[in-house]
């Protein structure tokens, strides 16, 4: 294994990384200074960004930072169902059973949120992938906790394609409560090394494995995309070990590239 080789203290470069294993860059200090609006001062939040640039990151870092005297988040990633069936994954993820009929799921949502005493952050990951009735029944939970009480909010996050959704005249109430709104970047060049960097010296390795012209060619295959960042250097690692170098070349990123076979 490559961590033995180049003595790691761990995979540099794991999807699953530590809370403070997130590197804090610019896009990750931008975005959770909006989602921190949202804790204070908004009701509606909508995330965007392409597959891997880090979506997930950022609301791992936003649900560290909430206070857990004030906010219950509610994290739900399974949003490509009907209106209804999506509904009852709300009320299970509030640790409730389902009720029967769509009304009064609605109702059981409502009383839910306005009974704690603390507030209920909907964190609505894949929200691209969301039903058109799904979209509208949000609307009317928020337009109704708006009305009432502050004690639900909700942060959307998904592909860009869900603006083109939400641009459809009968979703135009819901966008304009959305009054926090970022979309993710991929990394820039620069960001691309500090984000290799960073990993390498997280697990007790210097960053000089990694070449800097490698560097460069790994930000112009990955196109910036962490996530494709990490896949190209774990297999340069793997065939640097293979090939028992200690250091990361354009010879060996030029093999990975070869096996890779998806740029």
């Amino acid at each position: 294994m490559f961590t033995t080789h180049f003595k790691m203290t761990d995979h540099p470069f794991s999807e699953r990384v530590p809370i403070d294993g997130i590197l804090r860059d610019e896009r990750m200090t931008q975005g959770t200074a909006r989602l921190n609006c949202i804790s204070h001062h908004a009701t509606i939040a909508l995330i965007t960004g392409d597959e891997g640039v880090g979506k997930s990151s950022l609301i791992r870092l936003f649900m560290d930072s909430l206070g857990k005297n004030r906010y219950h988040p509610v994290y739900i990633h399974l949003t490509h169902l009907n209106a209804p069936s999506f509904l009852k994954i709300l009320v299970s993820a509030m640790g409730e059973r389902p009720a029967w009929g769509k009304h009064n799921v609605l109702l059981q949502i409502l009383k839910k949120t306005k009974s704690n005493d603390i507030t209920t952050i909907f964190l609505i990951d894949e929200a691209h992938l969301l039903a058109p009735d799904a979209l509208i029944d949000l609307r009317l939970l928020v337009s109704s906790a708006i009305e009432d009480t502050d004690r639900l909010k909700m942060v959307l996050i998904g592909h860009s394609e869900i603006k083109k959704e939400l641009r459809r005249s009968c979703h135009t109430a819901f966008a304009q409560r959305i009054t926090v709104r970022y979309h993710i970047p991929p990394l820039a060049l620069s960001q691309t090394h500090q984000y290799i960097d960073f990993h390498m010296r997280r697990v007790g390795c210097s960053e000089k494995i990694f070449e800097t012209e490698v560097k460069n060619d790994i930000h112009e295959y990955a196109r910036g995309v962490p996530r494709l960042i990490n896949n190209l250097a774990t297999a340069c690692l793997l065939n640097a070990a293979a090939n028992n170098s200690q250091k990361v070349t354009a010879a060996i990123l030029a093999q990975s590239l070869d096996e890779f076979q998806i740029f």
